[in-house]
């Protein structure tokens, strides 16, 4: 199967979980339902690397402890935090923001040179933004600031990778997987989020989109990216994944019966047409 196949099967799953969780965050505690969703992840990738006898590698642990810190831990737990109030297709948006504000971390923290399209792509993403909620920024509820804070630190976890110039491996996703797990954990714990008796009263269907589309998708995602890498390139990739929003954006709308916005239309071809821009300036 052609490896764009297998990116655009990885979009779907990517912006799909956002609808699964959206639903079960009715059901769960967020806290909980995040720390589930970090185990069942870790133990895909974990019985993949099994069956593909992919040895764990040695990582510092220092590494390990900041990438958990803010890639796994910070990020679901301002992610799943904003969820419950901010709808699906908002949430969308604020995913398709990922790859104009990693451009501008890397341009303040790592001082990449922006090209003169990718400044474009920039403000064109942010515009976009502005548009979809209106210019409405003093309405906006708190779910969005902590939605953008879990993007924020995603992303500073990978800028932290690169600056270290860390392997990208399926060792270092296990290792953050399992430490980001046990922060969540710890963390539903203490606020008394975790209770055992949800597994009888979610109905089976919802279970099996759990394990199918967060566990066993995320690790076909962390597969497929690896492979796109070698075999496209990463700034082909990231390009093809940029599109999951969409995925999430039309699922909204399908599963979540959320109501049409025309400026949502609007916004999401402008941010195409910017991620567009940012990564023809690269191919260039």
């Amino acid at each position: 199967m052609s490896i764009y196949i297998h990116l655009f099967i990885a979009s779907l799953f990517w912006g799909l979980n956002v609808i699964v969780m959206k639903i079960l965050l009715n059901e769960i505690p967020f806290l909980f339902l995040a720390s589930l969703r970090v185990l069942l992840s870790c133990l895909c990738l974990y019985f993949y690397m099994k069956v593909k006898h992919i040895h764990r590698e040695k990582i510092e642990i220092s590494h390990v402890l900041m990438i958990s810190l803010f890639g796994i831990y910070l990020n679901f737990f301002f992610t799943f935090c904003g969820m419950q109030s901010v709808k699906g297709v908002d949430n969308a948006l604020i995913n398709a923001l990922s790859p104009s504000i990693t451009l501008l971390i890397s341009f303040l923290v790592l001082r990449n040179h922006l090209t003169k399209n990718e400044i474009i792509g920039v403000i064109l993403s942010l515009f976009a933004f502005c548009l979809s909620i209106h210019f409405q920024f003093l309405s906006l509820k708190l779910g969005f600031y902590f939605m953008l804070l879990g993007s924020l630190c995603y992303m500073i976890s990978h800028i932290y990778i690169q600056k270290n110039k860390l392997s990208h491996s399926f060792s270092l996703v296990f290792y953050q997987l399992l430490l980001g797990f046990l922060f969540l954990l710890i963390h539903a714990l203490f606020l008394n989020q975790v209770n055992l008796s949800i597994f009888y009263h979610i109905s089976f269907f919802y279970w099996i989109l759990f394990i199918v589309i967060s566990g066993i998708g995320f690790a076909y995602i962390q597969v497929i990216y690896m492979k796109a890498v070698n075999s496209i390139g990463a700034l082909k990739t990231s390009f093809f994944l940029s599109f999951n929003p969409i995925i999430t954006y039309i699922g909204s709308l399908l599963f979540l019966n959320e109501k049409i916005d025309y400026l949502h239309i609007v916004s999401f071809i402008i941010l195409i047409i910017s991620i567009v821009l940012a990564n023809h300036s690269k191919n260039n």
